[in-house]
């Protein structure tokens, strides 16, 4: 424990104890001992950065391996160098020592454009801009007189290369700069050591040209900076964080913008105020840092404008793009031609349930996926785009009408295909259609777009999973619909204009009354009393037939609570309940429902119909908390082709209410009657109770009582009726047991 203690701190203990050696060296007057404390330093340097390798163990190892071979080539080179002048010999030029300082040099580069290689290629473009300036100076400052210098061709080269060199060791730690997060210790100390050995680098160079350079002075500090603060970011255990993740963000910031644009101008500026007698390296510095610019901005441009006209998860078109397309492909009809232009409004069906149950992650991979099945469905002319959510529009520019459709039929057929998620998991999709096309030059695009929207959901509301066209009834139906809803939503905000009557539910046995189903109501200014049939549908479809069961569960309740208090008796109350309000949030509204209307929970019948059998997960989570509190359950329409046994078994239900197409003729037919009598059984087999809708006929209801249902409702007994009209009922049934007791 107390050995894992020292390695965690092991990178500040080196810090401490190189740091002091190489101000004792620097402070201490210059002799054949300190020499070696240089050289100590610098060689420790590569064994501790590979201690630091070794503990740490990034994922990306190579580039760290490569920067410990750089250090100790470098610590080599200073051995070579101080045996020289430990012997007073001045080390000739070239020598070995040179040679292992330019493979330093290039090494520890290397590894650290290893490092940077992840970020993109943006962090080099802009690290190339940066340097572009200073590379031109340095070659009038320092290569160009080196060039002309007396020696041997290898000398010159030599001379050349080690200011090339330390330009790109600059140009590498730039670019690792620009592409990693700054805030690891260990990146710190790794640019920190670049940077110091830069400058003392670009220091020797000047002093070299200059004759003034002396062995032991301030300027030997950089180059054991070099080594040690290289070694600290080795052994801290933030190093692993150098290595960056790819970068798919290629937009300009300011601040990129402004320090590459001011490192552009700033050969143009220098020539200004001075005029070397060779102007050619900063006439050639500027046009590269003008090209390098250029070169930076052209992908932050092009992403822009894809970004403008396409969609960032999918890459498909967006809105805008669509509606230009669109409209260039009326402007390009022929006239008179048989061309057309076509538009499919995809919709995928039941895209929630994904989101849901597997999370947006898988939802998003759902989406590109689709995207590319798309695209090679459509033709390669036709445009495919992704409105929003799970809404897709294919624009096909020139097409017939029967093209269209095969169109249509190939793009479903592409989704029928299982579609493998990254859990494993398979999902197999289906869209709801919409394909409006026309041949008028003239025709407004918007009005195209949304008249394939209506034809879409006129296929949701006919079954989902297939393809309609649209026609001129789609539309005036379309702009019913939005009058009714905007009407409806008024009336939601208006009280009194949503009411509620009750139908009355009687045991068959004896004829009393067992219970009531309430029915909403909706008494419209200009178009006086509507039944459900002309407005759930139209709530349903937009999102407020939650508000409207809120109104009929809380006018019910408050009714039911009345009857109470004037008989002293609970009647149970039925209240229909869309599959569309089927979530998480059902269970608190019923309760906190019952619990202002003090009702008991157990006096509360929710009737759920459709496909909310289809959901188990979902209807569990919705009515679990419900039937733990004692609500009642009742499956609607029975019969009717959207419910089936075993579901119905499956959830385990109170009551089966057996639809009226069922139940009307069962007296005269014996299909019918073979049928309610297996209905009854099989509800009677489940441990639930049977009730008959739509009786009418006094020989049904007969027949019903024949085959043991237990309650029935319909004309024949009564029609629906107000709350007073309950309460009368309740009155004169409490009268005739007082008479008869």
């Amino acid at each position: 424990m107390r050995m894992s203690g020292f390695l965690r701190h092991l990178w500040w203990i080196y810090l401490v104890l190189a740091s002091a050696a190489a101000a004792a060296y620097v402070l201490t007057p210059f002799n054949a001992a300190t020499r070696w404390v240089y050289v100590l330093l610098n060689c420790t340097a590569p064994i501790a950065t590979w201690i630091g390798l070794t503990r740490n163990a990034p994922k990306r190892r190579l580039g760290w391996q490569i920067i410990v071979a750089g250090l100790a080539l470098s610590g080599l080179g200073d051995i070579v160098f101080a045996s020289y002048t430990a012997r007073g010999e001045h080390a000739p030029f070239p020598s070995v020592a040179d040679a292992l300082y330019l493979a330093a040099h290039l090494a520890i580069a290397a590894g650290a454009a290893l490092l940077a290689a992840r970020s993109g290629r943006t962090a080099f473009l802009d690290s190339a801009v940066i340097l572009a300036p200073f590379a031109s100076i340095a070659w009038l400052l320092v290569v160009n007189p080196l060039v002309g210098t007396n020696g041997t061709p290898l000398a010159q080269f030599v001379a050349v290369a080690a200011p090339a060199s330390t330009l790109v060791v600059l140009y590498c730690s730039l670019a690792l700069a620009l592409g990693v997060e700054l805030r690891a210790p260990g990146v710190r100390w790794l640019l920190g050591g670049l940077i110091a050995w830069f400058v003392s680098d670009a220091l020797y160079t000047h002093q070299s040209l200059t004759g003034t350079y002396v062995e032991g002075r301030l300027i030997d500090l950089g180059w054991m900076a070099m080594p040690i603060l290289i070694a600290t970011a080795g052994l801290h255990p933030s190093m692993v964080y150098a290595t960056p993740r790819r970068s798919t963000v290629t937009t300009l910031t300011v601040t990129r913008a402004v320090t590459l644009f001011g490192a552009a101008l700033l050969l143009p500026t220098l020539h200004v105020f001075w005029e070397p007698a060779d102007d050619l390296p900063l006439v050639a510095g500027t046009w590269a840092s003008v090209a390098l610019v250029a070169l930076r901005l052209i992908t932050p441009i092009h992403d822009l404008a894809r970004r403008v006209g396409h969609d960032a998860l999918t890459g498909l078109a967006n809105r805008a793009l669509l509606m230009d397309r669109l409209a260039l492909a009326l402007a390009s009809l022929p006239v008179g031609g048989p061309a057309r232009v076509g538009l499919l409004f995809c919709d995928l069906d039941h895209f929630k349930n994904v989101n849901d149950s597997l999370g947006h992650d898988a939802g998003d991979q759902l989406l590109v996926a689709i995207a590319d099945r798309l695209q090679d469905a459509i033709r390669p002319g036709d445009v495919a785009c992704r409105l929003g959510g799970d809404e897709f529009v294919i624009l096909m520019p020139s097409v017939g009408e029967d093209e269209a459709a095969a169109i249509a039929e190939r793009v479903a057929a592409e989704m029928a295909q299982p579609m493998r998620l990254a859990d494993g998991s398979e999902f197999f999709a289906s869209l709801s259609v919409g394909l409006r096309t026309t041949g008028e030059l003239n025709a407004d695009p918007e009005a195209l777009l949304q008249d394939a929207d209506t034809a879409m959901y006129q296929a949701k509301a006919a079954g989902r999973g297939r393809m309609i066209r649209f026609d001129v009834q789609s539309r005036t139906e379309a702009t019913q619909r939005l009058r009714r809803d905007a009407d409806f939503r008024r009336a939601l905000a208006h009280p009194g204009e949503l009411f509620c009557v009750y139908q009355p539910v009687f045991r068959v046995d004896d004829g009393s009354l067992s219970s009531v189903e309430a029915l909403a109501r909706w008494q419209h200014p200009a178009e006086g009393v509507l039944p459900p049939a002309a407005f759930v549908g139209v709530a349903e479809a937009t999102g407020t037939v939650g508000q409207l069961f809120a109104v009929v569960l809380d006018e019910s309740l408050h009714e039911q609570r009345t009857w109470y208090n004037r008989t002293g008796r609970w009647v149970p109350i039925a209240v229909n309940l869309s599959p569309r309000q089927l979530d998480a949030g059902t269970a608190e509204v019923v309760l906190a429902a019952l619990d202002r209307a003090g009702s008991p929970a157990s006096a509360l019948t929710l009737e759920l119909t459709e496909m909310g059998l289809a959901m188990p997960e979902t209807v569990e989570a919705a009515l679990g908390p419900l039937r733990r509190a004692g609500v009642q359950i009742a499956v609607d329409d029975f019969g009717t082709g959207y419910s089936s046994m075993s579901r119905v078994a499956d959830h385990a239900w109170d009551t089966v209410k057996i639809d009226q197409t069922v139940v009307n003729g069962i007296a005269a037919d014996p299909a019918r009657r073979a049928l309610a009598d297996a209905m009854i059984g099989m509800a009677h087999a489940l441990g639930m109770s049977s009730l008959a809708e739509g009786v009418d006929d006094g020989d049904d209801l007969a027949v019903l009582a024949e085959l043991g249902c237990e309650y029935a409702q319909g004309y024949l007994l009564s029609h629906p009726v107000d709350a007073a009209g309950i309460l009368e009922i309740l009155t004169a049934a409490a009268a005739a047991d007082a008479v008869s007791a």
